[in-house]
């Protein structure tokens, strides 16, 4: 009998940590795809057709630095215009929540960076392609074009704890530039530089191989001929594809 009684109590136990799980599971989804609705505070245009959307923050809202979500425009009815993913540029300790983007001229960008200030948008499915772990490794990331917006919170968020490498292929979008290269100034574990060209690109990440080999993160965020690019790269210098992250921006539309 004890020892069918504590059997029981076994299978008791394992259903109620899998009911457990479920509902964490349930919660996490939940949670994910639970729709926010956001102001617009302000809209830059700092060049060309970049521009800087600067929204309201939730309170006690939190994120992982390099993280995309799901940011609907209630105004926009057309199928497949309504809404789009979009990487957030800033990080949780922060006071909003920044977006850097191009206006293709699509109804959905066009919508976008003429909201006047007030304006509500929806943000849900918080995610990343760029997950770092409180490992110490050190980072060397590549940027093309708006994939900075994905580095400049991972910047933020890991300088002065890791040795962190930043190239940025940047074609024109130089927003965060003097901002990153005066942390670079300051903090000589972080080493910052833009380039013209993918080759180019490629200097500081060689020398950051040749030092640091498998034992570094490496991050990747753009455009996806750049990423394939510099992927390859990677590989024939002998960096296990374990090591390297992708965030593809897979269009300007």
């Amino acid at each position: 009998m004890k020892g069918r009684s504590k059997m029981i109590t076994i299978v008791v136990s394992i259903l109620s940590v899998g009911f457990v799980g479920c509902l964490i599971t349930w919660g996490v989804m939940a949670f994910l795809g639970r729709s926010q609705s956001l102001s617009v505070k302000s809209i830059e245009n700092p060049s060309g057709d970049i521009y800087l959307i600067h929204l309201t923050k939730p309170k006690d809202m939190a994120w992982e630095a390099g993280s995309f979500a799901k940011f609907a425009l209630p105004e926009v009815k057309e199928s497949g215009q309504a809404s789009r993913w979009l990487t957030i540029a800033s990080n949780s300790d922060e006071s909003e929540i920044l977006i850097l983007t191009h206006n293709s001229g699509s109804l959905y960008k066009e919508t976008l960076t003429n909201l006047p200030a007030g304006t509500k948008v929806e943000m849900s499915w918080m995610d990343s392609h760029l997950p770092i772990s409180d490992g110490g490794e050190p980072l060397v990331c590549f940027a093309s074009d708006v994939g900075i917006a994905a580095m400049r919170p991972i910047v933020k968020d890991w300088i002065s704890k890791r040795s962190i490498v930043l190239n940025h292929l940047d074609k024109g979008v130089t927003v965060f530039d003097k901002e990153l290269s005066k942390m670079a100034n300051h903090e000589e574990s972080f080493s910052y530089e833009t380039s013209t060209t993918i080759s180019q690109s490629q200097n500081k990440p060689t020398e950051a191989v040749k030092q640091y080999g498998n034992k570094a993160i490496y991050l990747l965020s753009g455009q996806p001929d750049d990423l394939e690019t510099m992927k390859g790269f990677l590989e024939d210098k002998g960096i296990d594809t374990k090591q390297v992250k992708t965030d593809s921006f897979t269009g300007l539309k």
